[in-house]
């Protein structure tokens, strides 16, 4: 292991004390961020900002100066903030309430009950005599388990809900601090955008030079895992939910009503960000609400997502995703099963981008430590010629 030689080779008392040293800072570092996780929330969701705002920013950054660059982000951001919270927002709440009345109630639940079980003392009275006690107990049986089933997941809900409101009452305590956060998070978000290349460098200084090009290797395969597949899937997110909602309006325009247009079209672009069955997800209620209008109106939904679905494959994610990840959709699915039940919801979102970080750094931490060794900093053939760096800061 010519890699793992050149590493001892390095090691001395002092390397080893400093080392150590950095250790126990970052465990402190870390001890800190734990009790303090609450209130550092909203640094996480700049965190995110920034790295989703960062590639405009330098791009921008060419043409202008960074702080100007900067400046115009925010404008254009608060822009559609203010845009979604005034347009989107009201009429979107609106829809949930009124799908929330339009939902049945416990006397309807109930009627419908009854009438079930007319139709089954119906059915049951042409069933021979010789067969009806066994097909009685056999029904009897599935209603037992379905029951049971209802009543286990009913309570393993409330239960579930109950820790919520305790958790919830209890972060009240941090409302201050948490709020706090998200008035600094502007003002932090700026600092973090502007000097960017200045903590890059300062990072790149502290590092050995024997890990340097490793550690950037490894930075790069994270990014273009990462970066390529997140901004588009929301990119694609925003498309496909507007080509829905417009869809359904025009379907609407020519008699054909589905309601819930604007919720359908939320739904529709925030399932997008789950992998392979994502667009299959968001279809499903508004085709059944078109087949709950008429035949011809579901009919009519489903081929308009069929169009959506061709134009989002053929047109929009060859230009907007590309091959990003460049798994096979098989895995893709396997990957979203296992993550979703590891991770939740978060994990569904983010599955093909772990695999795809997985495989990668599998990839160039196997070609390190194998003999001879692969060239440090060499990435995988598919990532090479990716270089996240910005272009010089103009001030």
């Amino acid at each position: 292991m010519t890699l793992l030689k050149a590493i001892f080779a390095h090691l001395t008392f002092r390397r080893v004390a400093r080392w150590l040293l950095v250790l126990a800072a970052m465990l402190l570092i870390g001890w800190l961020l734990l009790s303090a996780s609450g209130a550092l929330t909203p640094f996480i969701i700049g965190i995110v900002l920034a790295y989703l705002l960062l590639p405009l920013v330098n791009r921008l950054n060419a043409r202008m100066p960074r702080w100007a660059a900067i400046l115009v982000v925010y404008l254009g951001t608060l822009i559609v903030l203010v845009g979604f919270f005034a347009y989107i927002v009201p009429p979107l709440a609106n829809q949930i309430s009124q799908l929330i009345s339009a939902l049945p109630t416990i006397a309807q639940i109930q009627n419908w009950s009854e009438l079930v079980m007319e139709e089954y003392q119906q059915i049951l009275a042409t069933v021979p005599e010789s067969m009806r006690a066994e097909v009685e107990q056999n029904i009897a049986v599935l209603v037992n388990n379905g029951v049971t089933t209802l009543r286990t997941n009913f309570v393993t809900y409330m239960q579930g809900l109950g820790t919520f409101l305790i958790n919830s009452l209890l972060s009240v305590v941090n409302t201050v601090t948490f709020l706090l956060g998200f008035f600094l998070i502007p003002f932090w978000l700026f600092y973090v955008l502007m000097d960017q290349q200045a903590g890059v460098a300062a990072l790149d200084r502290m590092l050995p030079d024997w890990l340097r090009p490793d550690f950037w290797g490894l930075v790069n395969i994270i990014d273009y895992d990462v970066s390529g597949y997140v901004r588009g899937q929301l990119i694609l997110g925003l498309a496909v939910g507007s080509a829905a909602g417009v869809g359904l309006f025009i379907l609407e325009l020519f008699g054909m009503k589905v309601d819930y247009i604007l919720l359908l079209a939320v739904v529709a672009g925030f399932t997008e960000l789950v992998p392979v069955i994502g667009p299959i997800l968001g279809a499903v209620p508004a085709v059944i609400l078109g087949f709950m209008d008429s035949p011809t109106t579901g009919i009519a939904v489903v081929i308009l997502y069929i169009l959506i679905q061709q134009l989002e494959n053929n047109f929009l994610v060859p230009r907007i995703v590309g091959d990003s990840v460049g798994l096979h959709p098989a895995i893709l699915m396997v990957l979203l099963v296992v993550c979703s039940q590891v991770f939740g919801l978060l994990g569904a979102i983010l599955s093909a981008p772990l695999g795809a970080i997985s495989r990668d750094l599998f990839s160039y931490l196997y070609g390190r430590l194998s003999e001879p060794p692969s060239p440090a900093g060499l990435l995988p053939a598919r990532i090479r010629g990716h270089d996240p760096s910005p272009p010089p800061a103009q001030e």
